[in-house]
Formats: C-alpha cells, structure tokens, sequence
C-alpha cells in the first residue's frame, strides 16, 4: 500500500493521516463492478449525478485522497465525500470513466458499492438534543450562579425574572434532553424489564416536578429549586449517551450496507438480449453471462467448449479453485453450484438448473436471527441493577421525607428532593459510557472494529474459539512452499516458468509467477503459449515443449522434470503468534468446508489437537457443532459460515473485502493479521475491571451523600458542586486507569513478539529439495 501512494505521487496522504494511519485491506484480485452498470446513465449528455457508498474511509486523509484522485481524471466535475455516513457524490461530464476512477481508488483498500446507507433520523437527533440541551444548562447555570453570589428577592423585578427563566429553560431541557430517557423508560416498563434509563427517567421528572412545585409554593422565591443541577445531569446523561453510540455508529457505517439477495446482480440473456437482473429473478432455464469475480446465484450448467475456472470458498472454504467441463451433462464435473464464483480471466455462459427460491443461497442469505435484548448474562445484570436502583432510591428518599416530617414539612421535602439529586446515577450515565468508548477507540486504531453495543460484555464470557480455515486462518491465496527452490533454476528456465504462469489466471499459476517475479524474469510477448484443460501451460520451442502444471505443479521440458513447485495457501501475518497466544486461554477449534487433509495439515502446523479439527462440513453441520459447544467465539469469511454465525455467542469475519458476512457480523477485523483479536479479548477483561471499580467508587460516593443529606447539610448549592465533582472525578479515574492498562499491554506485545519465533516458515533442508521439498 505504501509503494502504491509512492508510485502514484499521494505521499501527503501520510502527512493528513499523522499517527491515524489504520491497517489497510488489500485484495490481490479484481472486484467485479457488476453492481455499476444499473447505476449509471444510459445517456451520458451534460453533467451526470452519481451517488456511491463507499466502504474503508478512517479520516481526512481518505477524504483527500478520493479527491486527488478524482481531480486527476476529471478537470470539470466535483466530487464531495461525506466520512460519516460513508458515501460519496459524483458530478461528471462525458470525458469521465467512472469505471475506471472506482478501480483505481479500490487499489488503496477501499470499495464502492450502490448507494444504500442512509442517515437515519435519530442519527443526528441525539447531537441537536446535546447541543440545545448544553446550551440551556450554560444559561440556567448563570441565572444560578448570580443566586449563588448573593442575588435575593429584595432586588426586585430581575430576580423575579432570573427566577422564572431558569423555571422556563429548565422546561425546555427536560422535554428535549430527557425525552430519549422518558422514552426508554416508557419501553422498558412496557415490556417489563428495568434498565438502567428507568432510574435516570425517573430521577429527572421527579426533581423537576418538585423544584416546580417548590418554587411555586415559595411564589418564585427558588430557593429551595434545583434547575441547575437538573439542567446539568440532562446534559451530562446525554452526553453519555452519545458517547456510547457514536463508535458503533462510526463502525457500522465503515463497511458497505448489505442487501442480502437483492443486493446480487446477475446478467442474464433473454431474446438476444442481456439483462442485469436481481438473482431472486432467475428462473430454470435462463442464459446467464457470468464476468469474472460475479457470483453464480444457482446450480448451473455450463454452456459453450470451453472450460471454465471456478472458486467456492465462499461456499465450501475450498481454496483451490475447480475446472469445470462443459458437455459433460451427467457429471458433476459440469455443474457449477450456486454461490461459485468465477475465477476464469473471462466471462463464462451457463443454464439455470433451478429457480433461485430453490437455490441454497436462499437460506444462506436470509436474514441474520436477532439476538434475543436482555437474555445474555451481563444484561441481565445491568437490568437488576436497575431495578435495585429504582427501589433504593425511592426507598432512601420516603426515608429521608419520612424522618423529616416530623420536625419541618417544608425541610422533609428538601431533604427528599436532595437525595434524588444526589444519588442520581453518573457513573452508569456518563462514566462508564466513556470507558467503553475510549476502549472501542483503541481497538478500532488497532483494526477491531465492534458492531454490537454488547460485544465487550460478550466478549468476556467466551470459553471457546473456533476458526473457519480458508480466508480467515488463511489469506485465501497461494505462495510457494519452498520458494528458494528457484534460484537453482537456469536463467533461462526461470524466464521459461515466468512465461507460462504469468499467461494463466490460475491461482497457482499467480503464486508462481508473484515468486518469479522477485528475480526479475524478462516477459516474452512473441511466446505462443496454450492452455491446455487438464494439463496446465504448454510452450512449443526450439529446445522442446515446456509445460508447467500437473499435480503436484511441474515444470517440464519434453516430459523430463525440470523443478517442482508445490504450493499452499498463504497464512495470516500473525497466525502462528496469535493461536499460540490464544491457546494459552482458550480451547480451540478449527472447522471448515475444505478437505480433511488440509484442514488437518492446518491445524498440525498451528498447533490445534486434530481432535479439534474437522473438515468437508456443510453449513449445516458447522452451526450444529458451534451450538454444542460453550461460550464461542468464531471467526469466519463465507456465507458457508452464517449458520455458525448464527450459533455462536460472538462472531466476526477479518474478510471485509468479502461479500455478505461483514455487516452480518458482531466485529470485523481490518487489515492482514489476528492480533487485532487478542487485543479485544484482553481489553474486554480489562474493561470489565474498570467498570466494576467505577462502580464501586459511585456507591461510595452514594454512601457518604446519603449520610450527608438525611442529617440535612445537602443544600441546593451544595447539591450543584458535589453531583459534577463526583462526575468529574469518575471521568478522571476512568480515563487515567484505561491509559495505564494501555502502556501495559503495549508492554507486554513487545515482550510477547520478543520471546516468540519468526513468522515466516523456514527454508527447508538440502535433503528436501530433490524432491520440490
């Protein structure tokens, strides 16, 4: 990714980025643009509107660099990118290639997709609350402040009317700021579970119900009123509020919308015609014209005389991909199952077998079953504290009125009105609001991104992980095994090998000829090179017939073996670190749809028990085995995965680039490693600590306020320095302890990846190498 902003003259993306710079996603094939082609202009006349989601924007930098590179392929259009809803606009003229202007900028690791996401009404509603809410407080707080310093009903008229506009602004604050709390609250009783918005509403009608009676009984005198503690605990609450939401949002908004089924275009050939239709229109019996990277939505036959290349790892998690032969009707070896993809250099022609109503993507894509509110375990928690919550604190308030009343009416209902105030709960608010976003923030810089506002919590009952293989263990690409083995080719072979891979898009033909390439191999346009189907690459020369291919993949010349270059998938950056690590914790598991061989190989080479290991498993039976295990955390990529998804306590994919899965996911992870996922498992039990040691600091505080108040020392005054302080005071240890726990796990990585081996594979020996190794 650096040499490609080098190599295009975009260096000063590092200089906008600074220290904010995310891992990057990068894709070694092509997307296809299928999706495009209903969005644009069939006539392209004047100045054309497009409007685009766009998936991967982190800052500025991303913002800039969409525009560096629009401004360069178009001299009269505009561009305006919109980072916090993820989308971009396009205003263009004839001499624009749209097309090409999306390829170039999905090099960087972003992707574009139909214009889905839309900013939902309660998006922006919470921030205008917050605003109009703290704008309120600021005023109501300097009316108070000048009562404070000695302004009394002897001065007359602007008491009076300080008085009565703290009463009016308070109003104000308590219908916009506490209307997202009055409305939870009226949900929570209706359904009949208590959270934590309950106490808040609560606590917010009744101080403003009795400051309003009190200063009406006291015929605006006020001083006995509470309008500016109120004003500032709204404030304060929303403002927690809007912490909490504002990553999730951010974090959804990252990935491109999902549209299930609908969302799969498919062109289709009717009457001569080629149609661009949603894959829940095909029918049994119809043409389809499949481009290289589309999907094929159903069980299909493949039409024409030539071959074709097809990939179902987003099916089966099979890496290699399949030849498939046309003609031959009664065998497998002509159908291509629906959810392939094609991995053909070309466009391949096939005939429905079926309608897609009877296709298994319509079960694989249907939509995700929610995850039932307030049945897992921490929920439940916050939900009894709550509920404790409410009775307490109506409790100690009756006390507190109770034991007053005897003595001074009018004292009783201060000292109740006292105790609300000052038991209000800012620690639940506002504190640990702010300690699950500093927590979500250091994830995300490290490239785990949560979608569910419960994960952490999830997080830290997991017992057990399980891994899908292919794409997730693995980059779901091919490298040499053993690459050295090159350098004891002839020049003139390695120049031989190059130009045959780099003629296939076969992906071991790709990895071999990525592997040449380091050697610098000179390119032969006049090489009139075959594929043959079956038999790899074929070059007719003076010195023989060369041929690259076979099982294992050979090099050959007249038959006689020149070199064999076995390959095998490419491991995630980390991978061997990671499972190791996480091992040290957890029982792990490695399920997939790929064969028993290589997913025993797999799980040999990162050191998983082969008890634990199973492979050639349908979706079906990957749910089915997650379901019997306790407290899961499984990490997959394909569609092949939704069931498992499903079943799971928590799931994730670190495959963004991949269709579906992402936004059906609770995380997701950026860039090439696994780290990001230890992260997240060590910051949840971290996180966990936190909360509970802001807890107890709140029922402390709580402790020695109620004592304070049923003596009757609480005043109004008193009541408006104490409630802020306590809060400010919990935001302070908050973030002081999250910084500490941050240097200690920085701490402890470094030693970690100190004490570990190196992550590539070593070479293997002389004695190997006769035999390809």
């Amino acid at each position: 990714m650096h040499g490609l902003l080098r190599e295009g003259g975009l260096d000063r993306f590092y200089a906008l980025a600074g220290d904010d710079v995310s891992p990057a996603v990068v894709s070694d094939t092509e997307r296809s643009l299928t999706w495009l082609e209903p969005l644009l202009p069939t006539s392209r006349e004047g100045i054309v509107t497009l409007e685009l989601d766009v998936q991967g924007i982190h800052c500025a930098a991303c913002v800039w660099l969409m525009n560096e590179v629009f401004r360069r392929r178009s001299q009269h259009g505009e561009i305006i990118v919109n980072p916090t809803l993820g989308t971009v606009r396009l205003r263009f003229g004839n001499d624009f290639d749209v097309r090409a202007f999306v390829l170039e900028v999905e090099r960087f690791g972003y992707q574009f997709g139909p214009p889905r996401k839309e900013a939902k009404r309660g998006d922006a509603g919470l921030a205008l609350r917050l605003g109009i809410s703290a704008a309120l407080t600021i005023n109501v707080m300097l009316f108070s402040l000048s009562f404070h310093l000695g302004l009394t009903r002897t001065d007359g008229e602007v008491f009076a009317l300080f008085t009565w506009l703290s009463a009016a602004l308070s109003t104000l604050t308590v219908a916009i700021g506490g209307w997202p709390f009055f409305r939870s609250a009226a949900l929570s009783l209706r359904s009949g579970v208590l959270h934590l918005d309950v106490p808040i509403a609560l606590g917010i009608a009744l101080v403003y119900v009795t400051s309003l009676v009190q200063l009406i009984a006291t015929k605006g005198s006020g001083d006995h009123a509470y309008f500016d503690t109120l004003n500032t605990f709204i404030t304060l609450m929303l403002l927690g509020r809007f912490i909490q939401e504002r990553v999730l949002l951010r974090n959804r908004r990252f990935l491109l919308e999902d549209d299930g089924a609908d969302g799969l275009m498919v062109r289709v050939v009717r009457a001569g015609h080629v149609e661009l239709v949603p894959a829940p229109r095909v029918r049994a019996g119809d043409e389809l014209l499949v481009a290289r990277g589309d999907v094929v939505p159903v069980d299909a036959e493949l039409l024409g005389s030539a071959p074709a290349l097809i990939s179902m790892d987003w099916i089966n998690g099979e890496a290699a991909p399949r030849r498939v032969t046309p003609g031959v009707t009664d065998s497998s070896a002509a159908l291509i199952e629906a959810g392939s993809f094609n991995a053909g250099a070309s466009a391949l022609h096939a005939r429905a077998r079926q309608n897609f109503t009877d296709s298994r993507l319509v079960a694989l894509l249907r939509a995700p079953v929610e995850r039932s509110v307030g049945t897992h375990r921490h929920q439940q928690l916050w939900n009894a504290v709550a509920k404790r919550w409410v009775i307490t604190v109506l409790g100690v308030s009756a006390l507190g009125f109770l034991a007053w009343l005897p003595f001074s009416p009018s004292r009783a209902l201060d000292v109740a009105v006292a105790l609300l105030v000052i038991t209000c709960p800012c620690a639940v608010g506002i504190a640990i609001p702010l300690a699950y976003e500093l927590m979500q923030s250091r994830l995300r810089r490290g490239g785990f991104y949560s979608r569910g506002a419960d994960l952490l919590d999830r997080l830290t009952d997991v017992r057990t992980l399980v891994f899908d293989k292919t794409g997730t263990l693995t980059l779901g690409r091919l490298e040499l095994i053993a690459p050295r083995e090159l350098e004891h080719l002839t020049p003139t072979a390695r120049e031989i090998a190059f130009n045959l891979a780099v003629r296939s898009s076969h992906p071991v033909s790709v990895a071999i000829a990525r592997a040449l390439d380091a050697h610098h191999p000179r390119f032969d346009a006049s090489a009139e090179v075959i594929e043959v189907p079956g038999e790899g690459m074929h070059w007719t020369r003076p010195d023989g017939v060369w041929r690259l291919g076979g099982r294992p993949t050979e090099l050959t010349c007249n038959g006689v073996r020149i070199a064999s270059l076995q390959t095998r998938e490419v491991l995630r950056t980390d991978a061997r670190n990671t499972v190791r690590t996480l091992g040290e914790k957890y029982a792990l598991h490695l399920l997939s749809g790929d064969s028993n061989a290589r997913v025993s190989a797999l799980a040999t080479e990162l050191g998983i028990s082969q008890s634990r290991a199973h492979g050639q498993l349908s979706p079906e039976e990957k749910g089915a085995r997650v379901a019997q295990l306790e407290g899961v955390l499984f990490l997959g990529d394909g569609v092949n995965d939704s069931r498992a998804f499903e079943a799971a306590l928590a799931a994730g994919t670190p495959a963004i680039d991949r269709p579906v899965m992402p936004s059906r996911s609770d995380f997701f992870l950026v860039g090439e490693g696994l780290d990001p996922l230890v992260a997240a498992l060590d910051g949840a039990q971290e996180l966990r600590r936190v909360v509970q040691r802001v807890l107890a600091l709140s029922l402390a505080y709580n402790v020695f306020a109620i004592a304070f108040t049923l003596a009757g020392f609480m005043s109004p005054v008193a009541a408006a320095i104490s409630m802020p302080a306590s809060t400010l005071s919990l935001l302070a240890f908050t973030v002081t302890t999250l910084r500490r726990g941050q240097k200690r796990l920085e701490a402890r990585t470094e030693a970690r990846a100190a004490t570990l081996p190196p992550l590539f594979h070593p070479w293997p020996s002389t004695s190997n190498r006769s035999s390809g190794g």
